[in-house]
């Protein structure tokens, strides 16, 4: 018989991973053993192949079916070998412009407004690159993304090339109808993830009169569209009173979560002066009782509060945020943050970063770990500082930081997240002390919170 990948199958391959497929839609690539690759690779509705109990299972995952004779895999399907280390995704932002003047912009090293970004011919030489390099998934944000003045063409791009958008963060000021119907048209509809700083606040925090006003207006037209949303609320002194009704309204629009997150300090919010952000403890008091309320509340939206907690009402589930590791899956060759080694960070400017959260303080600091239109991505991402950054493993980190050593938490934690090391660690490969508190002082106070018909999903 001949067969056949299934459509929103492609097969790829890179260094130290030979063997793996993407799925459409699907973030990370998976495995295959080499019996299964060998099967897979014969699929290209001419070979001949015969039946076997490994080409039943691999069917019955709709990995392949049945296929006429020439029923060839088309360009993104076949199987590419991509001779550098595997990032499935990227945080690209294609721009530094903004409409707006937001207090606490982690892009930018001052107060001056950000005027970089890539060029048309700059965008489709990293598309290519991204192709090249096997990145399956893409998050465009800017700036505000949607004012590069080739914004859908560089959607088309990478739909053109197989490449998922599974995000846009966006002030939502110039989402349009007609947008929304081309991006229908992809057979995909990313995850629009919208600001919105708490209702009566938003426009100050932002600097734009009308911003609270339309982001509301926008969320109704992505929900009468079918996009789902994702709100994302900055938290600080000034508005903790607003976090709960911003989540009750957008919840009833049809939101699918809620992120709240700790407005940090930034060089930009450190030039506009003020003593808007929460120390660490005030904040974990803040999540505290937030979570609370959305329990008593009995809000279904999912709730994800920035480097502390995350359930969902609707599976009833929660996970602990800081637990990067587990009690039996830990091991000393794990990257000390798993999300910065999975996803590529870019600037507008180009420049290479582990998140786009250290954008700011790495420029201020003088740190520069490449450029993408400078060197290829391919070498940065096969020989490069910025990989050794990125690849920097918890054994390394626990070596380095003598209370890691002894810490009962050790194997949660990985020595927490990097950018709030630099903030409040003294270092991008010191420990985060912010973790220290959350597991000696409320990680029990948050599980507590939860009544026995809810699971955690954390290896503990």
């Amino acid at each position: 018989m001949r067969c056949k990948l299934n459509e929103n199958i492609a097969l790829r391959g890179w260094r130290l991973v030979p063997r793996a497929y993407y799925r459409r839609g699907d973030s990370y690539a998976k495995g295959l053993s080499p019996g299964e690759f060998e099967v897979l690779l014969k699929c290209d509705g001419e070979t001949e192949i015969e039946p076997s109990p490994e080409l039943s299972a691999l069917m019955a995952r709709g990995l392949c079916l049945p296929a006429e004779r020439g029923e060839a895999p088309t360009t993104w399907q076949s199987y590419r070998f991509c001779d550098n280390r595997y990032f499935p995704m990227v945080n690209w932002a294609i721009t530094g412009k903004c409409n707006f003047n937001c207090r606490h912009c982690f892009n930018a090293s001052d107060k001056t407004p950000i005027s970089s970004e890539f060029s048309w011919e700059q965008c489709l030489s990293f598309i290519e690159q991204l192709d090249e390099c096997g990145v399956q998934t893409v998050t465009l944000t800017g700036g505000e993304p949607m004012l590069h003045h080739r914004f859908m063409d560089i959607c088309r791009e990478l739909d053109k090339r197989g490449m998922v958008i599974r995000e846009i963060n966006t002030n939502g000021s110039q989402i349009t109808s007609k947008m929304l119907d081309e991006f229908t048209a992809f057979n995909y509809k990313p995850l629009f993830k919208l600001s919105l700083d708490g209702l009566g606040h938003h426009d100050w925090f932002r600097e734009k009169q009308g911003a609270e006003q339309d982001v509301i207006e926008k969320i109704s037209l992505l929900r009468g569209k079918g996009f789902d949303v994702r709100i994302q609320t900055n938290v600080h002194r000034g508005n903790t009173d607003t976090v709960l009704p911003t989540a009750k309204l957008v919840g009833d629009m049809g939101a699918e979560g809620i992120r709240v997150i700790r407005t940090s300090e930034s060089p930009r919010l450190e030039a506009t002066g003020g003593d808007l952000c929460l120390g660490i403890n005030e904040y974990y008091d803040f999540a505290l009782d937030f979570t609370r309320a959305c329990l008593e509340e009995n809000l279904q939206l999912s709730v994800d509060i920035w480097q502390v907690f995350r359930f969902w009402p609707k599976s009833r589930t929660f996970h602990h945020r800081p637990i990067e590791g587990g009690i039996h899956n830990y091991r000393r060759n794990m990257p000390a943050c798993r999300g910065v080694r999975g996803q590529i960070a870019v600037t507008p400017e180009g420049d290479i970063v582990p998140c786009n959260q250290l954008s700011g303080c790495f420029k201020k600091q003088g740190i520069f770990l490449g450029n993408v239109n400078e060197t290829r991505l391919r070498e940065l991402l096969t020989d490069s500082e910025y990989l050794n950054t990125v690849c920097f493993s918890a054994g390394e980190l626990q070596k380095e930081n003598p209370k890691c050593q002894s810490c009962p938490y050790w194997r949660l934690c990985l020595g927490g997240c990097r950018a709030i090391a630099m903030l409040h660690g003294g270092g991008y490969r010191k420990h985060d002390p912010a973790k220290c508190i959350y597991f000696e002082e409320y990680m029990n106070r948050f599980a507590a919170l939860f009544g026995d018909d809810w699971q955690c999903t954390d290896d503990l």
